[in-house]
């Protein structure tokens, strides 16, 4: 009888182990520390946002420095007009490119967040969670992505800047 007990104690030991749901402490902690390499774009986020607010005017010290050359020469060529033009228009759009960019990591980081946060109680197997946490991530990456391209946009945005203010120099700017 003892022995019967026995087996079938340890058939339903090994059942409830067996049929534990929910995700184990590795990938709690596995996920948890991927979520803390992700946050790691909030810190060029913020590099991007510094980098930005200098594109306000961007000719301001330009027109400063060459005073009424500005607007007897330089606004009246008319190439270099369409120029100048263009480029702020272009850095006037840019915060709200970023804005943009912000938004969705953001929200992307808040999913993730969300998604360790309320990890510990879910009752899924882990493979389930291993998909929705993958595609959590790649909604991260895809945010950075776009994060990635507005930087190399800013720096392409940031060398036609300034050649053409050392173009508008060398040109109007007074021989010393």
């Amino acid at each position: 009888m003892r022995y019967a007990q026995y087996i079938v104690g340890a058939a339903l030991l090994w059942a409830v182990t067996a049929c534990q749901s929910g995700p184990s402490k590795e990938f709690i902690n596995q996920v948890t520390t991927e979520l803390n390499d992700l946050k790691g774009a909030v810190d060029k986020l913020s590099a991007l946002k510094n980098d930005i607010s200098g594109l306000q005017d961007p000719f301001a010290a330009l027109k400063q420095e060459l005073g009424k050359t500005w607007t007897d020469k330089v606004e009246k060529d008319k190439e270099l007009s369409e120029k100048i033009a263009s480029l702020e228009k272009e850095a006037k759009g840019f915060p709200g490119e970023v804005a943009e960019v912000e938004s969705k990591l953001n929200s992307a980081l808040s999913e993730a967040q969300a998604f360790v946060d309320g990890l510990a109680t879910q009752k899924k197997k882990e493979e389930d969670l291993k998909k929705e946490w993958e595609a959590i991530k790649a909604k991260v990456s895809e945010a950075v992505k776009e994060l990635d391209e507005a930087q190399g946009g800013l720096a392409t945005l940031k060398t036609n800047l300034q050649a053409l203010q050392e173009a508008i120099k060398s040109k109007y700017a007074p021989k010393k």
